[in-house]
């Protein structure tokens, strides 16, 4: 996962990030195919928030309570996934830490095999 660029807490970051957009579109497309649960709920969640935003309700469009309520959701998702960004670093580096050690491990096993047979390849038996 890591390309070397990014630290494991800059990656774990953009996961969060990345799945709360992704949420936050699937809550949407549901909403718009009508859903049997979750078009309710986005509906739901909707007036709640133009409840403590009137302002919005200045917004033109019929689909806005449907992408206000996707948005809250992706984002709720993100502003709770953040502080799960550390531990989930620290999964990723230690996997990361586990798979090096295991390379570490065959490097030397095959290095060892090499070096075992340039020895027996130079022995020189005199008889």
């Amino acid at each position: 996962m890591t390309d070397g660029h990014q630290s494991p807490l800059q990656e774990a970051r953009s996961i969060i990030t990345i799945a709360a957009i992704l949420v936050a579109v699937m809550c949407y497309l549901s909403a718009t195919k009508n859903a049997p649960v979750i078009s309710p709920a986005l509906f739901w969640l909707a007036t709640q928030i133009y409840h403590w935003l009137p302002a919005l309700s200045r917004i033109p469009g019929e689909q806005i309570p449907m992408l206000v309520s996707s948005a809250a959701v992706g984002g709720g998702l993100w502003i709770l996934g953040m502080p799960l960004a550390g531990p989930l670093a620290a999964w990723f580096s230690a996997g990361q830490l586990g798979r090096l050690e295991q390379q570490t491990l065959k490097l030397k096993r095959n290095r060892a095999r090499i070096q075992k047979r340039r020895r027996d390849r130079d022995q020189f038996d005199v008889t």
